[in-house]
């Protein structure tokens, strides 16, 4: 097995694969110049275009305050709220992001003044650019092509859609209860418009939400008053008609007095009873609006949670203490509301009464997950109203009792002071409880006028001065940024796209020692460079142009001060110096593919061989497709293969050119069995000959990787010389070339790099050096002379 062999391919691809380093990033850049600068105009002119001709976007804001409200007024309608300042926030940021209040905001602005001109609504100077002009494009082709475009009717769903997706924008303001909101629309005036209407109608939903509870409450309160009023005027009327039948006048003092406290007890009783039924009656609305959104929990169910049945015993127990005070005042006839042992009871009452909410809502919690932004605030409202029924149950209860015992007493009387006291008694209560309820239904109507809702309008939306869109400046920045940025990506992928040849370095890596670079050779500029005129052309325009061809193709010979005949006097002195010990007799110029070169390559350095006065045989040993004959004009039917075969002398298939030194062997008849000849004893013979006549053979063969003439021939050539060109050879097939021309056992002398473009190499002064010396120096001398002729 071949494993110095693996080695060195090892080591090649590793050189291929070599780190690229910053000098080669600039010259693929360099190269790549044109399409970097035509990516950053192109990104440029659409940026500019953009920039300029997009339909503006003004931006208009308003801020808001939501404050909880602490209470209103009286325990019974107390709505605060256990959630977190920040949970509110972002519930109301949620309610100014709904649909529901979307579709309100654009049912205003459909009834409002300016829903003509208002281009959300599809209206209006700008309504035709909603769409976007990629949209606005796609509609104009199906109009040609006859298609009905479904996409142009914008309804009222589209419009929600569109203020909540794309115009509306929601933020909190950090550490504060305030929110921004912000709109965008076409005009300044529209995008204030439809963010004022948006405020006016999230505080009129707010103040709405607010009242609707209290409103609940208000109608029971009513009902119960009705209710009361009747009672009132009926056991009134008993009253008077029991006495003006009974001729009984009045009680005893301490029968009136035990009636007082009765119907004072009665009326504590029936204003706890009907704060009760109260919290009830809300409890009844939260549970329906909780149930829309499938969100509940029943209270009934944590009762037997221990922590829970110790709170309720502790409530009940605080209950009865304060309901035995309160009869003992009653008693002493000094009760008041305002005594400072039963406010002490009160303020434990509401302790625990937290304590009731905060484990209500732990227990709750655990059955409800992820419940919707609206129905958080309602969850909350239902656990405080749970807590206000636990407190209330045991009061009521105690008050009943005291009650039942006074109630007693009365039974001790005779038959018709009992009558006439229970008909005073009902008098007295159906009164304090008609007044009682007249007072809180009263301050159910002031709160209800007086429930603005949670939010404030601070800062109402004025009309934007300036745009915020399009930022030109910005835009013109990015487009700058994009635009290089593609221009060089585009630059580079082409770049890892590309696999040939292009500089020295490149050659280098593969294993080959330079020889020589030669730029690209251009006819009208070697025609212009001209020193020497082909014998035998006239001035007919085929003449002309067959000049220009010999004049590119053999440059050395017809402008041989150049700097593309410098750059290939130095690539005939590096051959010479390649093996000094060993001068070299006969050197095989090849490529690895077919169009890179290598016979005019081999043609101009048999040329400068020929100019130091050395004689040089050029022999075309390309047996297929032979070009040397056409380059010289000279026949090709008497040639190399004549002299192999047996039929001519060399002298009679070597041929002295117009150039000094410099003789032709043109390929001769076209063989069927090329390898065949050019491997055998007679080319080895003819070969040894031509060596002893002439100073130097060059041999142009055919490409290495297509056939096998260049290995045949090499392995008997003192050396061989491999043209690639920058560009166009790539650089696995030059890598593969080369490995070809080792395996036989040839002596590879180097590559010529062909084909140069100087114009897109960056940073190698090698390059153009001669061009600069050369070239410039000559512009020079011409100069000096058009200024002495004038």
């Amino acid at each position: 097995m071949n494993f110095s062999g693996d080695r060195e391919n090892r080591i090649m691809e590793e050189k291929l694969e070599r780190e690229v380093t910053l000098t080669e990033l600039m010259r693929i850049m360099y190269r790549g110049r044109w399409v970097i600068i035509s990516c950053f105009l192109a990104v440029m002119a659409l940026t500019t275009w953009y920039t300029f001709t997009v339909t503006p976007e003004y931006e208009a804001s308003s801020k808001v305050i939501v404050q909880e409200e602490g209470n209103m007024g009286m325990s019974l309608f107390d709505i605060g709220s256990l959630m977190q300042q920040e949970t509110m926030i972002n519930n109301q940021v949620e309610i100014l992001k709904s649909r529901t209040l979307a579709e309100t905001v654009l049912q205003r602005l459909m009834q409002s003044e300016l829903a003509d001109n208002l281009e959300i609504l599809g209206r209006g100077e700008y309504a035709r650019d909603r769409k976007g002009v990629l949209a606005g494009v796609i509609s104009g082709i199906k109009g040609l092509l006859g298609i009905e475009d479904e996409s142009d009717e914008y309804t009222f769903d589209d419009m929600v859609q569109e203020l909540m997706e794309n115009r509306l924008t929601v933020t909190p303001i950090r550490n504060t209860d305030m929110i921004e909101i912000k709109v965008t629309a076409v005009s300044p005036e529209e995008a204030a418009f439809i963010v004022n209407t948006l405020t006016e109608a999230y505080r009129e939903k707010n103040r709405l939400m607010s009242q609707e509870e209290v409103r609940q409450v208000k109608d029971f309160l009513q009902e119960q008053l009705d209710i009361i009023q009747k009672q009132l005027t009926e056991s009134e009327n008993a009253l008077k008609e029991f006495k003006e039948n009974e001729k009984v006048v009045a009680l005893s003092h301490e029968t009136e007095e035990l009636i007082k406290k009765l119907a004072e007890f009665e009326t504590l009783y029936n204003e706890a009873l009907t704060e009760l039924n109260s919290y009830r009656k809300r409890l009844e609305y939260i549970d329906d609006q909780l149930s829309r959104n499938k969100l509940n929990f029943n209270i009934e169910s944590m009762s037997a949670n221990t922590y829970f049945e110790e709170l309720s015993k502790s409530m009940a127990a605080l209950q009865n203490e304060r309901a035995a005070y309160v009869a003992n005042l009653v008693n002493d006839g000094v009760y008041s509301a305002d005594d400072p042992r039963l406010q002490k009871i009160d303020e434990q009452i509401d302790i625990l009464k937290e304590k009731f909410q905060a484990e209500i809502a732990k227990l709750a919690s655990q059955n409800i997950t992820n419940p919707v932004a609206m129905s958080e605030e309602l969850f909350q409202r239902k656990v405080e109203v749970e807590a206000g029924i636990a407190s209330l149950k045991p009061k009521v209860s105690s008050l009943k009792r005291i009650m039942k015992q006074y109630e007693g007493q009365l039974e001790n009387l005779p038959e018709k002071s009992l009558k006439l006291a229970r008909l005073q008694r009902a008098a007295q209560v159906d009164e304090k409880i008609y007044i009682m309820m007249k007072e809180k239904y009263q301050e159910s109507r002031i709160t209800e006028v007086g429930q603005l809702g949670d939010v404030r309008i601070i800062d109402p939306a004025k009309p934007p001065i300036e745009p915020i869109k399009p930022k030109k400046m910005l835009n013109m920045i990015l487009g700058l940024i994009v635009g290089l940025g593609l221009g060089i990506g585009v630059t580079f992928v082409l770049e890892a796209m590309d696999n040939s040849v292009r500089t020295i370095e490149d050659v280098e890596r593969i294993g080959l020692a330079v020889l020589g670079s030669i730029p690209v050779i251009k006819e009208q500029e070697a025609l212009r460079r001209m020193k020497v005129q082909p014998a035998g052309m006239g001035s007919s325009p085929e003449d002309k142009e067959e000049i220009r061809r010999m004049a590119a193709r053999l440059i050395t010979h017809f402008a041989p001060k150049s700097p593309i005949s410098e750059a290939y006097r130095t690539f005939r002195t590096n051959i010479q110096y390649a093996r000094i010990d060993n001068p070299l007799k006969a050197i095989l110029v090849t490529s690895p593919g077919p169009g890179e070169g290598k016979s005019t390559s081999v043609a101009n350095l048999a040329i400068t061989m020929a100019q130091m006065g050395s004689r040089v045989l050029l022999i075309d040993a390309d047996l297929r497709r032979p070009v040397v004959h056409s380059i010289f004009k000279i026949e090709r039917h008497v040639g190399l293969t004549n002299i192999l075969v047996g039929r001519v002398p060399i002298e009679d298939a070597v041929f002295q050119t117009e150039i000094d030194n410099l003789s032709v062997m043109p390929c001769g008849t076209l063989p069927p069995n090329p390898s065949e000849l050019l491997g055998s004893d007679a080319m080895k013979k003819t070969l040894a000959e031509l060596k002893d006549r002439f100073d130097m053979v060059l041999i142009d063969s055919p490409p290495v990787i297509a056939v096998t003439d260049a290995a045949v021939l090499g392995s008997i050539l003192d050396g061989v010389i491999l043209v690639v060109k920058s560009g166009q050879t790539d650089k696995e097939a030059a890598f593969r070339a080369y490995n070809l021309l080792k395996n036989v056992k040839t002596q590879v002398l180097g590559a010529l790099l062909n084909g140069v473009n100087i114009e897109s190499l960056y940073g190698s002064y090698y390059y153009y050096y001669h061009y600069y010396y050369y070239g410039k120096n000559n512009e020079q001398k011409k100069k000096k002379k058009s200024k002495k002729r004038k």
